[in-house]
């Protein structure tokens, strides 16, 4: 797909039997370089005739063409919009053409396809502006589509993505949960630990300490009943020491 090239042409041509000045000396250096594939030094010599007939909307014209080759689409776009309104309905129309086949390989569908149409309300029998919209109507719902498929995917992707974390923070739930329930297990199915054998041992201590202590007692009031009977008996011997010898005086 490509603009119309003989409209830049025939303009130049027109202008060249116009004028011999200047102007037209860098419009036709600039066709030449055009046409020897010199594109870069052919918007040159463009730029350099607008600068001297800025009214002009031929140095614009050439200006994105030669942009246009050199895939400088952006630029060409605007040098064609800056001539759009220029000269005749059919070179105006051949100018929406020429913009929208910028935007056409820019990918910028929507905007080729409003162009084209802009150059059918003018020429609205031209087999080109039609052949070209629908190819801009089928890429622009081929991107659509791409598009939509794309956000499809990441959408897709966002979910799952969402329901792994949901599925480890799950996991990690489940074990912390069973690492829980086997300590308990555990804790439970272990012997009395050291400390609980040496509370044990120490009651032990405490309870025979207390037996002790309680035969300790009895013993002692058996001893005490036992003092008790011979302090009697010790008693009972010097009562009678006493009267032997009380009557040993009286003799």
């Amino acid at each position: 797909m490509d603009f119309r090239l003989l409209t830049l042409s025939l303009l130049i041509m027109l202008y060249s039997a116009a004028y011999a000045d200047e102007y037209r000396n860098e419009v036709n250096e600039g066709y030449d370089y055009y046409k020897n594939g010199e594109y870069d030094k052919a918007a040159e010599r463009y730029r350099q005739a607008s600068i001297l007939k800025p009214d002009r909307a031929l140095p614009k014209i050439g200006k994105g063409a030669a942009l246009y080759k050199s895939k400088d689409y952006d630029g060409a776009g605007k040098e064609f919009s800056s001539a759009s309104d220029k000269g005749d309905k059919k070179a105006a129309a051949d100018m929406y053409y020429n913009i929208g086949n910028t935007r056409y390989k820019a990918q910028d569908y929507q905007g080729a396809v409003k162009s084209y149409i802009d150059a059918l309300k003018i020429n609205p029998i031209d087999n080109d502006y039609k052949h070209n919209l629908e190819m801009a109507l089928f890429q622009q719902q081929q991107q659509q589509q791409q598009q939509q498929n794309q956000n499809k995917k990441e959408d897709q992707d966002k979910k799952d993505k969402k329901d792994q974390n949901q599925k480890q923070q799950n996991d990690q739930q489940k074990n912390q949960q069973k690492d829980q329930q086997k300590q308990q297990q555990d804790k439970q199915q272990q012997p009395p630990d050291q400390q609980d054998q040496q509370d044990n041992k120490q009651q032990m201590q405490q309870q025979q300490m207390t037996g002790e202590d309680r035969m300790s007692q009895e013993e002692a009031k058996k001893l005490l009943a036992r003092f008790s009977e011979d302090e009697k008996e010790i008693q009972k011997k010097l009562k009678q020491v006493n009267i032997r010898r009380g009557s040993n005086r009286d003799w």
